[in-house]
């Protein structure tokens, strides 16, 4: 199957304000309000992909849940060394061996978790923070109010932490009261940010103490030579600050990672979700993130939203895609880090009202779906022969 990868052009026109450069890229068509086409698929045989290279996994692992308890939350996978470390309500915490498809390790905790986060370190010096409501919270003082426990642990599974998340009942109050989709970020090294729905706190963890936080994800950091971009979305266009700055002239729906291939300059992966000549596509383009004309357009797929995506360091990246409106035909689709369509994966077809998770291990992709299955897809590396081949450089930057 050859995958068409096309050269495209994004102009920069000078911004007004504050010296920036704007990316006049080509406007995104906008969202398709017809799906009617795409809800009348057969979902015996999923027409809209039969021309599309197709992955079998490696293994399909199913993870022991209790099925008397609600699924609140889902999270994860979290790759470390062979362990895949993921979160649910109805198991608490769970590092899954994805090579071998055992559990190595689990940890409790209450109905609502948030997603396991790799603090700091390589290898076996790393520490994985886990967050969730408590089973059996430490005391704390009466004039303090408790959101959850916060458990530090080693890739072996050994705890090095195991505190109570607090706060002073004012500063906290927004924070307890929100509900929605949870995010886990390293805060330095001795912090982390805890978001839930629209609030979101900074938790020392020396001391679990919580204080209110911006709910805005951290940027993208590019470093290359002796310049540095940080990267964000901002009403979903794409605003870069270093020298030269630049932004897009238009939005997109989701912002990936950098990519670095050999002997080129970091580009930055992003996704569209569109109506293209009347069909719901979702687009993946490189765009050049050092602010020059350099981009490239990867084959579209159908679809009509995101579920979820990963992204290894030098680029290659994984995407949860929703076929239509049914909620139950949703699919993955691997590209590598030149921008090649290497393949895609139909989910198992169920109404599927979670995220999906996904990771990039450096040797496969590890995708967590409906609470309680690991499947495991083929690695992302392009054939040698393809532009753009390799795993990329070696000056990887640590969004």
């Amino acid at each position: 199957m050859r995958v068409a990868i096309a050269a495209a052009v994004i102009a920069l026109a000078a911004c007004r304000d504050r010296g920036k450069r704007e990316h006049a890229d080509p406007p995104p068509s906008p969202p398709s309000t017809d799906m009617r086409d795409a809800q009348a698929a057969d979902a015996s045989t999923w027409p809209q992909l039969a021309d599309y290279p197709h992955a079998e996994p490696a293994r399909v692992i199913a993870i022991p849940t209790r099925t008397d308890v609600p699924r609140f939350d889902v999270g994860g996978p979290v790759i470390v060394g062979d362990l895949a470390i993921i979160s649910s309500s109805q198991f608490g915490f769970a590092a899954v061996d994805y090579r071998r498809g055992t559990i190595a390790w689990s940890k409790p905790a209450g109905l609502h978790v948030a997603p396991p986060l790799l603090a700091h370190g390589q290898g076996d010096s790393s520490s994985i923070v886990l967050v969730g409501e408590c089973l059996s919270p430490p005391a704390i003082a009466d004039t303090d109010a408790l959101l959850g426990c916060l458990r530090v642990v080693t890739p072996t599974g050994a705890d090095q932490a195991y505190i109570a998340i607090r706060g002073k009942p004012r500063e906290v109050e927004p924070f307890l009261a929100a509900v929605g989709l949870q995010s886990l970020w390293s805060a330095g090294d001795h912090a982390v940010r805890w978001r839930r729905g629209e609030a979101a706190v900074t938790i020392d963890l020396m001391t679990g103490i919580a204080r209110p936080a911006s709910i805005e994800p951290p940027p993208i950091v590019v470093e290359y030579r002796d310049r540095r971009w940080e990267i964000r979305q901002v009403d979903g266009r794409i605003v870069a600050s270093g020298k030269p700055a630049w932004r897009t002239e238009h939005p997109y729906t989701a912002v990936l990672g950098p990519v670095w291939l050999p002997e080129q300059s970091p580009a930055l992966r992003v996704v569209h979700l569109g109506a293209f000549s009347g069909t719901p596509e979702v687009r993946l383009l490189d765009m050049d993130a050092t602010g020059s004309l350099r981009a490239a357009i990867a084959r579209p797929t159908p679809g009509i939203s995101l579920l979820g995506w990963g992204i290894a360091p030098a680029g290659d990246a994984a995407i949860a895609v929703r076929m239509d409106r049914s909620i139950q035909r949703d699919f993955v689709v691997g590209y590598a880090a030149n921008a090649m369509l290497m393949w895609v994966y139909a989910l198992p077809e169920v109404p599927r009202a979670d995220p999906v998770g996904v990771a990039v291990a450096p040797d496969a992709v590890v995708v967590f779906h409906d609470g309680d299955t690991l499947t495991i897809l083929p690695e992302l590396l392009a054939p040698p022969t393809s532009p753009g081949a390799g795993r990329g450089s070696s000056q990887n930057p640590t969004p």
